[in-house]
């Protein structure tokens, strides 16, 4: 039994508190708008999983349809075409399990254009679901759920 409590309490002490670990995701997620509008694939691959997957949806008035799922050697060179002045990062909630965390927040991008396309002032949202694994102590992103808000 004494076994048992103190290996709870060590594996407890290990643990980092959800604000903590908030924070640290948020960086990891700033991080990764910046090798989108950078074009740093090295810091990209370090931050995306081999078996990275993004799953977009665009919000209509029937309710969220989803069009596309896209693997990570196709979402890097499509990921290329970004360029946007600045991104926000807001509404953020967090679920984690030990080596396994949900970040969830809004994000807006301001001026993007991807590839040829008109610039857009402000995008009108994606509410953005992202599931994390820590490997080798450090937090990788596995799957993204980006759900597109309509314009206004």
């Amino acid at each position: 039994m004494l076994l048992l409590l103190q290996a709870y309490a060590t594996s407890s002490d290990a643990q980092v508190p959800d604000e903590q670990l908030k924070q640290d995701l948020l960086k990891l997620e700033q991080a990764l708008n910046v090798g989108i509008n950078t074009h740093d694939t090295t810091a990209l691959k370090n931050i995306i999983a081999s078996e990275y997957q993004l799953t977009v949806s665009e919000y209509q008035l029937t309710g969220p349809r989803f069009l596309q799922a896209v693997r990570r050697e196709q979402w890097l060179p499509n990921c290329l075409q970004w360029s946007f002045d600045s991104a926000t990062i807001t509404q953020i909630s967090l679920s984690s399990w030990g080596e396994v965390a949900v970040f969830r927040s809004m994000q807006h991008f301001y001026n993007l254009v991807v590839g040829n396309s008109q610039p857009i002032a402000k995008s009108s949202g994606s509410w953005v679901t992202d599931l994390w694994m820590q490997r080798d102590n450090r937090w990788q992103l596995i799957t993204r759920v980006s759900e597109r808000l309509p314009a206004k």
